[in-house]
């Protein structure tokens, strides 16, 4: 990324977070209250109607294990939901301003990580005001987790918002789509709950990794080495490079579809 292309990078990084979080009055406090909320319901609806028991939480508590999680996840799906039609809301800019294109779900996706991780960090000064033993060490190591939860966010952003710009349906599939990996996302449960079988299947969704590396970090303060600690990060590199190779072959032909 040249000079030139970086510069506009952060101002449409600035951009999205002012339009979409400071210019609005509730903007900021909405992007911390929405996952609050959120998370509030699951709580009482898991552990109040459902009184479920997960062995994992055991010692933890099922609002730290859940949250520790989630948000995460709405960081990553939020991001690409609002990526996806980046490409479509900016038609303007297409053709007219030369900049690498592939900026505009780029930039969402940042802006929106950046903000998230903002709520984030307030969540677990909460948790740890309200007497969860928050291991902050861990906290640390699993910044790069989370720089690489960014990535394939970019990478996935990228497929969605060129493919939008030819099949408009998009922005109708993606909701469902991001709610099924949802749910298939041991978010709100643990594997050791699953058949044998379904859990083994699960190891499958790199999300997992994810949720499973953060809740050893951040809520346990402990470590233990898997193949999918390098599976992964070589599973999200290759991801983003078709994602840029993706979003480039099909560039040169947004003009004729906006």
């Amino acid at each position: 990324m040249n000079l030139l292309s970086s510069n506009i990078f952060w101002q449409l990084v600035s951009r999205s977070i002012r339009t979409d979080y400071l210019e609005n009055l509730t903007g900021f406090a909405w992007l911390i209250l929405q996952p609050l909320l959120l998370l509030a319901v699951y709580a009482f609806v898991f552990t109040s109607i459902f009184q479920a028991r997960i062995p994992d939480a055991e010692g933890i508590g099922f609002v730290p294990y859940l949250a520790v999680a989630f948000w995460p996840w709405t960081a990553f799906s939020e991001s690409i939901l609002k990526a996806s039609n980046t490409v479509t809301a900016n038609a303007a800019l297409i053709g007219k301003v030369a900049f690498p294109s592939e900026l505009l779900p780029l930039s969402t996706v940042s802006a929106t990580f950046a903000m998230h991780m903002t709520g984030y960090l307030a969540v677990l000064l909460v948790l740890q005001v309200a007497g969860v033993d928050i291991h902050w060490l861990g906290a640390l190591a699993a910044l790069p987790l989370l720089l690489l939860l960014w990535i394939l966010a970019c990478a996935f952003s990228l497929f969605a918002s060129a493919l939008q710009v030819f099949v408009r349906d998009v922005a109708q599939i993606l909701p469902p789509l991001m709610t099924f990996w949802f749910f298939t996302t041991p978010i709100l449960y643990s594997t050791s709950l699953l058949p044998e079988t379904m859990a083994a299947w699960m190891q499958w969704n790199p999300m997992n990794w994810f949720v499973d590396r953060l809740r050893e970090l951040i809520l346990l303060g402990e470590y233990q080495p898997a193949w999918a600690d390098l599976a992964v990060p070589v599973l999200v590199a290759a991801v983003l490079w078709l994602g840029l190779k993706f979003f480039r072959r099909l560039a040169g032909h947004f003009e004729d579809f906006l």
